[in-house]
């Protein structure tokens, strides 16, 4: 695997970053006597349940909560009990990739904003081409905090897909004191994870100058809880940096995540350094992608061949043989069934960033945190040919090759200062960004297609595309806050700019429709260039404190979304008079949300109620843009808008004795504004969507939890009730009008107890935890649009929840 795209741009980077650090610490040095420690400067600000304080929608969930859940469990998975956010995934830890889908008050994944640490995480697809996952991007164990902003992220938030609202996540910082955890988690399905962090603690020198620092390392293994995930594709070239497929207690599992995580600061009188890494390794084995029919059992010959919520990959290739052959008269989905057992992704991963914070005067600060990422991946499948002539065979192998590159830079400056009786402050910021992504996808014959699933990997049959996208975002912002009325009133207010600049690139003999090529054909793609101007984005936002235990809250905000830039199923897979056509028409998607909420704290009890509505208009969405006399593939077109409105609340009360209970309850109504034409130049293809519920957006989610602490012991008690989804766009699953396109709503309940032995000898410290996840074993649909959503129609898009896993972890400090 290389890395080596573009060292010399991040050296530029890095270089003006050190430019304005020099000058900063010049500055610190002649005023270091009339400035605050270091140590205060990188604190983590937690905003609680209810977001008390903050202008807008917020909440937050902190390590307690992160801990309650078995080790490894992602923190996506954990903020699904925040108001408004519809969270699904397949596996209990929220790692499964594939699976992971998170909504927001009717937004999508691709349109909610993302950071850890600042750093943008992209818009979290599984071909992630712009970011990676927050499992991949940091350890669990070394997590602080998720942070959830609803509405709309800060005009500063390093994103350029926040639409629909931003999870920010915090790293923890290192430990006071010098120590060493070890932590075993092992549990149903052969899961197991061994996690060792070490803890320099804090040495200072110097007066008030220090250092601290950790290092931890980390890997979980684990089977499926259905099927099987026999890996077949041992491709040419692949490497392990640790363990790999070797795998380090027990051997590989069919799914495995090995992390390496390093982070330091410096602290020079009032200044801070902060040097992150981070390194993630996984394979995972994919779930069967499942239509409402095969769920439901309904499909003809499902009692043979075990049809229904625990359908899976064939662990027999002759069985797959049956069905890609389509010698199975009684199932009408013959191809479709046609997958075998190898089926899996694997993503490699290097992330880090340098931090510098600065105090110039007493009244001024200053940032600046340049990054690099890069990311190589691969995702493996034995696929039915769907009879192509290309293939001699039914089935053939196919593997999509991932290769990014992205480094960029954050700096913001801050200055306090009063006009007569109102202090303000002001904040000055920007980030700028270069990603090189690219994404192939060849095809393989097989060995003996009679005798097993083998690959002949000198026997290449087809190229479907070989593309890369250089894409550069710039964003700058402006904000002021400003606090009047004694303190009572605080507005916050200012705008930002974004632009976008993407540059394509066919690498190899893509063809112009985006589907398949022979691998020597003469049918390039041309090199094409596309601009996003988000324009100026205002916002302002007010937090009045009624008094000292209630307060109100409202929040206005212009938001934009970045054109779909994937290189592999972005605006690029088009035909080129279809993009032309998009380049000259379409307008970026843009979202005006308004929000007004209450806020309020009595004794043991905090509430908070928020009230929302969105305007979300220039909707896009893959539509026919030829003529009916030109053949071209399908584009993306702007179809219309959106309107949602809602209510999100959410409590939270000590009840003494030990017990806490904490619960959060959301209506959202999102609705399709307008009808659209699937091909504009056809009357006859409209589509009626008005008024018809937006995907995966459920109306009702309810989540509550109950917790005990008394002395050693701690238990916790969770249930989450998630309402029918919609999956098609018109609502309907066969006929117009029949609104069957949804799936029934559900509840999940989670159990953890946690028990804290203390020191025992030369241990610190001794914790036994176990966890139950869907304490009920309730069957459900967890993930829809997996395979994409349509007007109507029953697609295999659906995958199956988790089902009841128990997991015991013993935790020690030395």
């Amino acid at each position: 695997m290389r890395f080596d795209s573009r060292p010399s741009q991040f050296a530029l980077l890095s270089a003006a970053s050190s430019l304005l650090l020099l000058s900063a610490t010049r500055a610190n040095a002649q005023q270091a006597g009339q400035r605050d420690t270091a140590q205060a400067l990188g604190k983590v600000v937690i905003t609680g349940v209810t977001g008390r304080g903050s202008a807008r929608a917020a909440s937050a969930v902190d390590s307690s909560i992160l801990k309650q859940n078995a080790p490894g469990t992602s923190a996506l998975k954990v903020i699904e009990r925040v108001p408004g956010v519809n969270m699904q995934s397949v596996d209990g830890f929220g790692m499964y990739e594939w699976s992971n889908r998170i909504t927001m008050r009717g937004f999508q994944t691709g349109q909610i904003g993302q950071t850890m640490d600042g750093i943008p995480l992209g818009d979290m697809s599984y071909g992630n081409w712009n970011g990676l996952g927050i499992g991949r991007a940091v350890d669990a164990a070394n997590l602080e905090s998720a942070a959830v902003t609803q509405g709309t992220g800060a005009l500063g938030t390093a994103s350029a897909n926040n639409l629909g609202g931003v999870v920010q996540y915090a790293t923890a910082e290192p430990a006071g004191k010098r120590q060493f955890t070890l932590q075993q988690m092992g549990g149903q399905y052969a899961a197991r994870r061994t996690m060792m962090r070490y803890d320099l603690g804090l040495t200072t020198f110097g007066g008030s100058n220090g250092v601290s620092a950790f290092a931890s390392l980390s890997r979980f293994d684990g089977d499926k809880w259905k099927g099987g995930g026999n890996r077949f594709s041992n491709f040419p070239g692949e490497q392990n940096l640790l363990f790999g497929q070797g795998g380090f207690l027990g051997g590989a599992g069919e799914t495995w995540h090995e992390q390496l995580n390093l982070k330091a600061n410096l602290f020079l009188g009032s200044s801070k350094f902060t040097a992150f890494y981070n390194y993630a390794n996984r394979k995972e084995s994919d779930y069967m992608d499942l239509s409402l029919s095969v769920f439901n059992s309904t499909a003809p010959g499902s009692s043979t061949y075990g049809f229904g919520p625990m359908f899976d990959y064939f662990t027999s290739w002759n069985t797959a043989k049956q069905f890609a052959e389509a010698s199975i008269p009684t199932y009408t989905e013959l191809t479709d069934a046609a997958y075998f057992n190898s089926a899996q992704g694997a993503r490699m991963d290097h992330l880090a960033y340098l931090k510098g914070e600065f105090k110039p005067t007493a009244t001024t600060r200053l940032e600046v945190q340049p990054y690099l990422h890069l990311n190589r991946g691969g995702g493996d499948w034995h696929a039915p040919s769907y009879g192509a002539a290309y293939s001699p065979d039914p089935i053939m192998f196919r593997q999509t090759q991932y290769n990014a590159n992205r480094s960029g830079v954050m700096a913001k400056g801050t200055a306090t200062f009063d006009l007569g009786s109102v202090s303000n402050q002001l904040e000055v910021g920007g980030w700028y960004e270069m990603n090189e992504s690219s994404n192939r996808r060849p095809r393989w014959g097989l060995v003996n297609y009679q005798q097993g699933p083998e690959v002949n990997y000198d026997r290449v049959l087809r190229l479907d595309y070989d593309r890369t996208a250089d894409v550069t975002t710039s964003m700058a912002y402006v904000q002021n806050t400003s606090r009047l009325l004694d303190q009572r009133l605080t507005l916050t207010y200012g705008a930002k700019y974004l632009l976008v600049n993407a540059d394509f690139r066919n690498n190899g003999n893509t063809p112009t429709n985006g589907k398949v090529a022979p691998i020597f054909a003469d049918q390039g793609r041309p090199s094409l260039s596309l601009e996003m101007d988000g324009g100026l984005l205002p916002q302002v936002g007010a937090v009045f404190k009624v008094n000292s235990n209630n307060e109100l809250f409202a929040n206005w905000s212009e938001n934009v979304n970045q054109f779909p830039l994937n290189p592999a199923g972005g605006v690029y897979n088009t035909a080129v008079s279809t993009f032309d056509f998009f380049k000259n028409t379409a307008k970026p998607e843009r979202a005006t949300p308004l929000e007004v909420g209450a806020r309020t704290r009595r004794g043991a009890v905090e509430a908070g109620l928020t009230a929302y509505t969105i305007d979300y208009r220039n909707r896009l969405l893959g539509v026919a843009l030829c003529p009916q006399t030109v053949t071209c593939a399908s584009g993306f077109g702007n179809v219309g808008s959106v309107n949602t409105m809602g209510l999100e609340g959410v409590f939270n009360a000590d009840l003494g004795r030990g017990f806490r209970a904490q619960a959060s309850a959301t209506f959202n109504s999102s609705k399709f504004g307008e009808d659209y034409l699937s091909n504009p130049t056809n009357p006859n293809s409209l589509v009626n969507t008005k008024d018809k519920f937006v995907q995966d957006a459920p109306q009702q989610m309810l989540h509550a939890s109950l917790a005990y602490t008394r002395r050693k012991l701690s238990l916790s008690l969770g249930g989450r009730y998630v309402g029918e989804r919609y999956f098609t766009y018109t609502n309907d699953l066969a006929t117009a009008g029949d609104g069957a396109g949804k799936v029934p709503g559900y509840v999940v309940s989670d159990v953890s107890a946690r028990y804290r032995l203390g020191a025992i000898g030369a241990v610190k410290s001794l914790e036994l935890q176990l966890n139950a996840n869907n304490l009920l074993d309730e069957r459900y649909i967890a993930t829809m649009g997996s395979g994409g959503f349509v007007a109507r129609g029953d697609l295999p898009t659906f995958l199956t929840g988790a089902p009841r896993q128990l997991f015991f972890t013993v935790s020690t400090t030395f």
